[in-house]
Formats: C-alpha cells, structure tokens, sequence
C-alpha cells in the first residue's frame, strides 16, 4: 500500500527539511480578526472517518478518533462566512477533543477545483481563545497564541501540517 502522506509529498513544493527554518515559507498569515461571541457555536460537532493506513503507520489503531467536524453551520456563523461574499464555499466547524492529534498531512483540496487547484483558499476563523497546550503545525512554524475570531490561511497545497487542539475553528474552503 501506498501511503496518502507520500503521495501527497510529491505534489508539494515544500523543502521538507526538519531543521530548515523559511520565514517566506514556514508559516500562518492572518487576515485579520472577526468579534463575535461564538460560545453556542462551539456546542455542535460530529464524526469523521479517519485516514486509516497513516494511522496505523504512525502507531494509531484505524478506529482512533482525530477529530470531529460538523457540516451544520449555526446561523450566527453562516452570517460570518457570508461576510466573506463568496459563491463557492464549503463551510464546516473542525472540534479536536484533548488527547486527539490530527497527523502531519498535506491537504487534498484540489477536488473542488480539478482543472484550477491554485484558486481553492482555505481559511480558518478560531472560535475559541488559544491554550498552552494547543497548536497548528505549519511546516517547521508551531502558530500558537491565537484568540477567538482571528482569520487565517496558509499554503494548503505545499505546506505539511498537523493539529493538537481541545478547540473549535470555523473553517472555509472556497475557489
């Protein structure tokens, strides 16, 4: 078997050097900060299936729990991703639970623009204020610190990244 992570290495444009630290490539950029109070939004989550080979590889049973995404949006945040006007936008919650680590991964985005991977952007909005503890890994930059409403991207298509995070975050995807 093949694994999704080595796959998805070959497509990326990442120096993949663990001692390698680019500031123009190891990084989050925040687009800025969105006030609201997300206290009721952070009550809904749901399940999702896990990549089970990688698992497994890293030492996770195939039935480990990662995270739990919700594809119900509550009004209070479908009036947020409405600010950003877009035609084309998948919206979901992404809940990590403590002790639940989404592994080092390349995103697979490209399926909602097959002939343009290049104008899908992903962004996420924090809905919860950062702990110690908490992390994204973005290449060799650990992002940590964030507060509830803050907004950012980063270079899904190239950069590796992984998650420990008892946290909620809106995220969009959109071309």
């Amino acid at each position: 078997m093949i694994s999704s992570w080595e796959q998805s290495k070959k497509k990326s444009n990442y120096h993949f050097d663990n001692f390698k630290n680019d500031l123009q490539v190891d990084k989050v950029t925040k687009l800025g900060k969105i006030v609201a109070d997300y206290s009721e939004d952070v009550k809904h989550a749901a399940e999702l299936a896990s990549e089970d080979y990688d698992l497994e590889r890293f030492g996770y049973g195939k039935d480990y729990q990662i995270t739990h995404l919700n594809w119900e949006i509550t009004p209070n945040l479908k009036k947020i991703t409405e600010l950003f006007a877009l035609d084309d936008c998948m919206e979901r919650i992404h809940v990590q639970k403590p002790g639940e680590v989404w592994n080092l991964h390349l995103d697979k985005l490209e399926k909602w623009a097959p002939d343009s991977p290049w104008t899908v952007m992903r962004v996420q909005v924090a809905l919860t204020d950062w702990e110690q503890g908490h992390f994204w890994s973005y290449g060799n930059y650990n992002h940590q610190q964030w507060r509830a409403g803050d907004v950012t991207t980063f270079d899904w298509h190239n950069l590796p990244h992984s998650t420990a995070m008892p946290d909620i975050t809106l995220e969009l995807h959109f071309n």
